[in-house]
């Protein structure tokens, strides 16, 4: 198989990014799913070099795991991992939504109230990929009103992190009309003075997510254990 045409280089590696990050989204791509460099190149119409330029990225944002002899997959976490990654990522959250100033500037509750209401509007109209935007959107402008660039920066990274974990409650009715409803209350407490009600709604946000990849993490073992059969004693 000889290579294709490279695509312009930033345009192409983001589409692609953008592309397999939506299958994971939509859940045509499964945790541990293989990422096959000639079915990439065929798909994309790009040259070797840039599906691996965009695997490269996608690793680096943690929703792509590369090893030796074995190619790329899309990441899969231990109940451990994803214990250890939300920790994380609520003390970035709790200490990024204590820095806000309040009662908010008019400015950002009326910017955040513009990003709520197209995130509705995603929603009603079923459109999961503009729902998983406007929602990182919303909390990105949240968290930038903390002042501190560097904690924007690494809180961005988490999130990009816990995409595969926290993609499917975006799909599911229940959990995204929970997240729309916990995204007023937000914005509702802004105008007030109280930080740690604020930063204690910011941490309970991401748990119905966690929960849901936690019971995904222990079906996958319990169904792996029936797959093996009880063990003969003797």
């Amino acid at each position: 198989m000889t290579d294709g045409p490279d695509l312009p280089r930033h345009d192409g590696i983001d589409a692609v990014v953008a592309a397999l990050e939506e299958d994971i989204i939509f859940g045509r791509l499964a945790p541990g799913a293989r990422l096959t460099e000639d079915a990439l190149m065929t798909r994309f119409g790009a040259s070797r070099h840039f599906i691996r330029q965009a695997l490269v990225e996608m690793e680096r944002r943690g929703v792509v795991r590369r090893e030796r002899n074995v190619g790329a997959t899309v990441r899969s976490y231990s109940a451990e991992e994803v214990r250890q990654i939300y920790e994380v990522r609520e003390m970035l959250t709790r200490q990024a939504l204590l820095m806000l100033a309040l009662p908010a500037p008019p400015a950002l509750i009326a910017r955040l109230r513009e990003l709520q209401a197209t995130y509705r509007d995603r929603a009603a109209s079923r459109d999961l990929r503009g729902v998983h935007e406007a929602n990182d959107a919303f909390h990105l402008a949240l968290f930038e009103a903390c002042g501190n660039p560097y904690l924007v920066r690494t809180l961005a990274d988490y999130m990009g992190l816990t995409l595969p974990m926290r993609a499917k409650n975006l799909a599911d009715d229940d959990g995204l009309l929970l997240s729309i409803t916990q995204h007023e209350v937000m914005i509702d407490l802004l105008g007030g003075r109280d930080r740690w009600a604020l930063a204690q709604l910011g941490i309970d946000h991401m748990q119905a997510s966690k929960a849901d990849y936690l019971a995904r993490i222990a079906e996958r073992e319990d169904g792996a254990v029936a797959a093996i059969g009880p063990r003969r004693s003797g």
